[in-house]
């Protein structure tokens, strides 16, 4: 996938994004599809997208026929018991779910609110906001803040890194006073850097999402408990003893969900019923996916859990084509959930002749 422009993160810059759909089908014709979303390189987590297709191939795929699974919950079990790369687990059991929506003829999201309950009145669109790679200063990020708020979306987050100034960071904040706003650190930082922290306490920031390194929880809880910003972190939730070592550390307030992350939609619900039990805050974070991973997401999103805007961006906001029929767009600050069985998108032809003849395809 060829990105519209580079989107730099951390200490590297994309301007493509390698992507691999998963598709399983059952012996009605029903097609699940799923997601791997690693990136190409294991500047996030560990994880990478070769990694996650071998392991697909040669642990996975395998073993799916050889057992019966009478809800996903099932296949989650038994996935997470094959201790794989969480990401290739993901793209697996998001598959299964789409496919059993399909084969139960109901929504992806009225599967999800069956879980906990709830099957009717579920809501058609969910809020939203956008992820601003790092721009070199203040006048290039005012500049793509004011193109984003142009096209109506109402919750900012800037990526920064230890480059990123004080200054730039306090002219954006006088520009846009009344945006919702957070920053992003992607681990860049350590606790030598508490004063930088300190000097933008007072920007009325919404969250800084993980500021330290990918395993570090104690450092995190030193700095939560000198400024008054929550802290949000990401890169080191991946199983439920994570979650716990927030709450018990009192490492930040919120927790960055993310579907590939955790291993599939069974972990992430389970591990946002432990967060918000023990009083953090859950919202729904993104991975530049495709419509496919896109449409997951914005299912996940409209469960009552989440109050924070997600990072589910528009279409056409980072990629030339995407991979589905289906669009998505913004409409003042908000995303439509796809309607229709499954995660209600399905791939455009130019995708679907790849898939047939078993070839990868540039998107560009």
């Amino acid at each position: 996938m060829r990105l519209k422009q580079p989107y730099r993160f951390a200490s590297y810059e994309y301007r493509t994004r390698p992507i691999n759909i998963l598709m399983i089908k059952d012996e009605l014709g029903n097609i699940g599809l799923g997601e791997v979303e690693a990136f190409e390189f294991p500047n996030y987590v560990d994880e990478i997208q070769s990694q996650c297709v071998r392991s697909i191939n040669t642990r996975i795929m395998p073993l799916l026929g050889g057992k019966n699974y009478d809800t996903p919950f099932e296949f989650s079990r038994f996935i997470n018991s094959m201790n794989g790369p969480k990401m290739a687990s993901a793209a697996v059991e998001m598959a299964v779910w789409d496919l059993f929506s399909k084969r139960n003829n109901v929504s992806f999201q009225q599967l999800l609110f069956s879980t906990i309950g709830q099957m009717n009145n579920l809501p058609a669109k969910v809020e939203v906001g956008v992820a601003i790679g790092i721009h070199n200063n203040s006048i290039q990020m005012i500049d793509e803040i004011q193109k984003q708020i142009d096209k109506e979306y109402n919750r900012i987050k800037l990526k920064i890194n230890r480059g990123t100034k004080i200054s730039d960071l306090v002219e954006i904040r006088r520009h846009f006073p009344k945006v919702l706003m957070m920053i992003d650190c992607n681990s860049q930082f350590g606790l030598r850097d508490k004063s930088f922290f300190q000097s933008i306490d007072n920007l009325d920031f919404a969250m800084i999402e993980q500021p330290f390194g990918k395993k570090d929880f104690k450092d995190h809880a030193k700095l939560q408990s000198i400024i008054r910003t929550p802290i949000c972190l990401d890169e080191n939730i991946l199983t439920s003893d994570d979650v716990m070592k927030v709450f018990n550390k009192h490492s930040g307030q919120y927790v960055n969900m993310k579907i590939a992350r955790v291993g599939g939609v069974s972990n992430a619900l389970a591990m946002t019923n432990l967060a918000i039990q023990n009083g953090l805050k859950v919202w729904c974070g993104g991975m530049l996916e495709t419509g496919v991973g896109r449409a997951f997401n914005l299912a996940f999103a409209s469960l009552p859990f989440f109050k924070f805007p997600g990072d589910i961006s528009a279409s056409d906001r980072y990629y030339i084509n995407d991979i589905t029929e289906q669009s998505f767009t913004i409409n003042n600050g908000e995303m439509s959930i796809p309607q229709g069985d499954g995660i209600g998108v399905n791939l455009s032809q130019m995708a679907q002749i790849a898939f047939d003849n078993e070839e990868w395809i540039n998107l560009g």
